[in-house]
């Protein structure tokens, strides 16, 4: 096995100084909007849009990044599913080489393929699932979905300039859908929020009870992402929300 082994080695060595990658495996990961490769991916999506759309055309801004592997080869391989405004799904490929400049150091494998359709099947590990209604909080997964969602509901009120808390309204036609990232990162569709009659005070000073759904309130219907990560104190974070 040893011999072997050395014998792979100079075969290695000149694959990679001839920029060719040494693969490893594929594997799931968690990157941000502000990674270099998933900034020039945007680039490159929208330099494509230009020219199949003309150049005074407006530009495509990342919305979400919905699935994103990664492979270690002579330097790293990222595998992007990107959403987009205009509601386009974006593939695309990027090898990157953080220690090279110039044109070297991010270039496009495969892509970008958009379309304005999502795709239908995300349910491996790491992808996003198809859409599902609320659980029941009976069991343990059902109650950490739920309790994701009221914090949600709940944290809206930090965030929105209104003079009055928002609650949960009928749940019965929200959505959700998972994805195991960093742990799990929960999307919420079609959540109804209610104003109260009570002040905002900040999800701190909500007290659910003494500020039940104002039935003549202002209604919204929201969106949530949040990311639930069970040994993090807290162990629900809000990251993103449209109403």
């Amino acid at each position: 096995m040893k011999v072997l082994i050395l014998a792979l080695l100079p075969a290695m060595a000149a694959a990679a100084a001839f920029g060719q990658p040494v693969t490893g495996g594929i594997t799931d990961t968690t990157v941000s909007a502000t990674y270099e490769p998933v900034v020039f991916a945007v680039k490159a999506i929208n330099e494509q849009f230009a020219q199949n759309h003309g150049a005074h055309s407006h530009g495509l801004d990342l919305l979400e990044i919905v699935n994103a592997r990664t492979q270690v080869v002579a330097g790293e391989k990222l595998y992007l599913t990107l959403h987009l405004t205009g509601d386009y799904y974006c593939d695309v490929n990027v090898w990157y080489r953080a220690w090279l400049q110039g044109d070297e150091r991010l270039i496009i494998t495969d892509g970008p393929t958009c379309s304005q359709h999502q795709p239908a099947k995300r349910a491996r590990v790491g992808g996003i699932g198809d859409p599902k209604p609320l659980p029941d909080s009976g069991d343990a997964e059902g109650a950490a979905i739920v309790k994701a969602l009221e914090f949600a509901a709940c944290s809206l009120n930090d965030r929105m300039n209104s003079i009055f808390s928002s609650v949960l309204g009928d749940t019965s036609a929200v959505t959700y859908t998972s994805q195991v990232t960093a742990g799990l990162t929960l999307r919420f569709k079609n959540v109804p929020m209610v104003s109260t009659n009570c002040r905002n005070q900040g999800c701190a000073g909500l007290d659910l009870q003494a500020c039940p759904a104002d039935a003549h309130g202002l209604k919204q219907t929201c969106s949530f992402t949040v990311q639930y990560q069970a040994w993090m104190t807290p162990k629900y974070t809000l990251l993103d929300f449209a109403c």
